[in-house]
């Protein structure tokens, strides 16, 4: 209907042009004519009907065979759909139609570059953190060996820095894979309590660097995941909370429980008690990138909680910042798991 208003918008003024002739002649018929006026007038005006119905429905055709030329061209602008463009369209419109022809070929050209340049770009990078992984393990192994060696400060400043740069190597792993067109997930049952003590080993350095305190009261609940992938979502939040828990007397509490009623969600709760995140700040803390005004986060990443967020998303694991959060009182964030029987 919408292409029948527009055929008879963009053919108005012919109508109105064969309506004023026809209108002169009857004028002239009734003045040369009047006996055979009436006749004349029914024969003009079926005549007109006819070559209006005609022509529209010529034109109606040939609209319909440009638009789905165009359709193909765009679809696929390539030499043979050109071509039948061409053919369908007037010619004063094909100078216009090979320049299009061009651009949109070199924008497709430029387009696969890219696309090929992001894609050896990732490689590059996933096939990095793979390597890196071969001297951080050397190290990892000679700190051991040698620990008798080092004072206790200075064990653990090493260990906390061998912890900072694995966590730097993960994000770049998983920004790399995030953008992969397949990425593979492993899903097992895992239990919270045990697979958090093995998280939080990672941290042992810096909350005995930081005199931070450790509260956890975990339930031996169950979840369906991907561990690796877990493991890194939730060293991000880990990360966050021994990073910006209070200078003294810093707590970090972990909790866990499940609902009573409904589809009985299991919840996790990671809390600190540093300064918070200012209100005007939460709606943006998963954004990348996003560091926010807090002076403390100024040398972040603003990559941790995009990450963390996304790779939840696709693990269907809900995350929510804690309503503690724009109090002052310290950083609340829950990560909710479905409970899958």
């Amino acid at each position: 209907m919408k292409s029948q208003r527009v055929n008879l918008k963009s053919g108005g003024h012919w109508g109105i042009l064969l309506i004023l002739t026809n209108l002169f002649f009857i004028f002239v018929m009734w003045l040369t004519a009047p006996k055979a006026f009436g006749s004349v007038v029914i024969m003009m005006m079926l005549f007109t009907t006819i070559v209006v119905l005609t022509g529209y429905w010529i034109h109606y055709k040939k609209q319909k065979d440009q638009i789905k030329a165009l359709e193909a061209f765009l679809l696929s602008p390539d030499e043979e759909t050109e071509q039948m463009l061409l053919e369908t369209a007037n010619s004063s419109w094909h100078p216009s139609i090979q320049l299009l022809s061009v651009q949109m070929r070199e924008q497709i050209q430029m387009v696969k570059d890219k696309q090929l340049e992001q894609q050896n770009y990732q490689e590059f990078i996933e096939a990095w953190t793979h390597e890196i992984k071969t001297p951080l393990s050397l190290a990892a192994l000679v700190l051991s060996n040698h620990k008798d060696a080092m004072s206790p400060y200075v064990l653990k400043r090493m260990e906390y820095v061998q912890n900072e740069v694995g966590s730097s190597v993960a994000k770049i792993l998983y920004y790399a894979r995030l953008h992969s067109s397949h990425v593979e997930y492993k899903l097992e049952r895992i239990i919270l309590s045990r697979f958090l003590e093995d998280c939080l080993d990672n941290f042992r350095a810096i909350s005995d660097e930081k005199g931070v305190a450790l509260q956890v009261n975990l339930l031996p609940l169950q979840v369906v995941s991907d561990k690796k992938v877990l493991a890194f979502i939730i060293s991000q939040l880990l990360s966050n909370a021994f990073k910006y828990t209070a200078s003294e007397n810093g707590v970090v509490n972990i909790i866990n429980w499940k609902d009573n009623e409904g589809d009985k969600k299991i919840h996790l709760v990671i809390r600190d008690n540093g300064k918070g995140v200012p209100s005007e700040d939460l709606p943006f803390l998963f954004d990348k990138g996003f560091t926010g005004n807090h002076p403390e986060r100024q040398n972040a990443t603003g990559m941790g909680l995009y990450l963390a967020e996304k790779y939840s998303e696709t693990l269907s694991i809900e995350v929510n910042i804690g309503p503690i959060s724009t109090s002052g009182k310290g950083f609340e964030i829950e990560l909710v798991f479905p409970d899958v029987v």
